[in-house]
């Protein structure tokens, strides 16, 4: 695939004549002086805590009726499926008994993400990854489940139902050997450190291509260096371009946290994320200070370094707009992503470029691709630290 060169700089690599850098060194110097003040402004971020309502009485009398020795299966299940990863880590989905063989799948509508994740279709998709991981939980467990998705859903819609809305009906249908994958689940992590520095063997993208196209989708991996750099780059253009979203930026502000990563919760916590609490609170209380030149140098020169070693990027393309093809899209990220713990790879999803039109634009130019839903970084690292989970996720 021809990869253009035209496209290949990012947006902010111009350089400052010297008349543009004094202006921008005094705007800079003003602002800092002003930064520890904007910084303690926003000092209380959300907490995991500060984001749960109450519990009330009704839900108090389910959680009883749930501790019963009858929903032990579904109490096992959900404690595994509650690992699988979604957008932001806001972990919308609950699995709902109804008897000891069946459960629904539920969304709840106030953990999407419509402004930034438009038409709700990166939620959406986790269901898929969602059911997948529920149906290794099982499988790790000595049961078989057969999920299915409810058809048809209003997927843009999602976002603004008043009540939990059933995706999915999970149905345990008879045992098996139990499966040796549950360490895959906690294996599978989002690795934001720097990787080691070495190229996967292709052994190792022969087969993950192959589970891709499995499932109607294309896996596309590229270890030029130029390439990897570009799109590192043209990644933290997005993330810093983003910042000035209002708000797309104040709907994701709800979802970090600082502070020690707790052992249960929802959210991006900065251990995980890599990033100091100066850095998630300036960016979230001053978005305009990293428009500066300068600044932006910083912080983009910053961030790249928590990338070091990174030697792969890696698309994946395909079909991406009905409900359906939303389930299939997460089942295959999933089956993916699992395969790559398997192997000891790790990946990051770089999805600012892709919720941005622009960015979006932008990658479909620079790889000759209109169907990308996914890019990422891959590699081999060291085990990242895993981002916490609520304690239970049954409804």
């Amino acid at each position: 695939m021809e990869i253009r060169d035209d496209v290949l700089h990012p947006l902010h690599e111009e350089p400052l004549s010297r008349r543009e850098f004094s202006k921008s060194a005094v705007a800079t110097i003003a602002a800092l002086t002003t930064l520890s003040a904007v910084v303690e402004a926003c000092a209380t971020l959300p907490t995991a805590e500060s984001i749960h309502g109450e519990v009330t009485p009704a839900e108090l009398s389910r959680r009883a009726e749930l501790s019963g020795v009858e929903w032990a299966m579904w109490r096992d299940i959900a404690h595994l499926a509650r690992l699988a990863p979604t957008p932001h880590n806001t972990q919308p989905f609950r699995i709902r008994p109804v008897d000891p063989h069946t459960a629904e799948i539920v969304a709840l509508s106030e953990r999407f993400l419509p402004d930034e994740d438009h038409g709700n279709r990166y939620v959406a998709s986790a269901f898929g990854i969602f059911a997948a991981t529920t149906e290794v939980a099982a499988a790790t467990l000595g049961v078989r489940v057969r999920i299915l998705a409810a058809d048809p859903i209003d997927v843009a819609g999602l976002h603004r139902a008043s009540a939990p809305t059933t995706l999915g009906t999970v149905t345990i249908v008879g045992d098996k050997g139990p499966s040796s994958d549950a360490r895959l689940l906690d294996l599978r992590r989002t690795s934001r450190i720097p990787y080691l520095d070495r190229l996967v063997d292709a052994d190792v993208w022969t087969a993950l291509r192959a589970i891709g196209e499995s499932r109607g989708h294309r896996l596309l991996e590229y270890n030029a260096p130029d390439v990897v750099d570009a799109t590192l780059k043209l990644n933290v253009d997005a993330l810093i371009d983003n910042l000035g979203l209002d708000r797309e930026r104040e709907e994701i502000r709800h979802w970090y946290r600082t502070g020690p990563t707790p052992q249960f919760g929802d959210g991006l916590w900065e251990r995980p994320l890599n990033q100091s609490a100066f850095e998630i609170r300036a960016a979230f209380g001053s978005p305009g200070l990293f428009h500066l030149p300068i600044i932006r140098q910083l912080a983009a020169h910053r961030y790249l370094n928590t990338q070091h070693g990174t030697r792969h990027i890696v698309l994946l393309c395909g079909a991406f707009a009905t409900w359906l093809e939303l389930v299939e899209a997460g089942r295959a990220l999933f089956d993916i992503w699992i395969e790559m713990a398997r192997y000891g790879v790790y990946m990051q999803p770089m999805g600012s470029m892709l919720t941005n039109p622009a960015y979006a634009a932008r990658i479909a130019q620079r790889f000759g691709v209109t169907d990308c839903w996914l890019v990422m970084r891959a590699g081999y690292s060291d085990l990242p630290p895993r981002a916490p989970r609520l304690e239970s996720i049954l409804l």
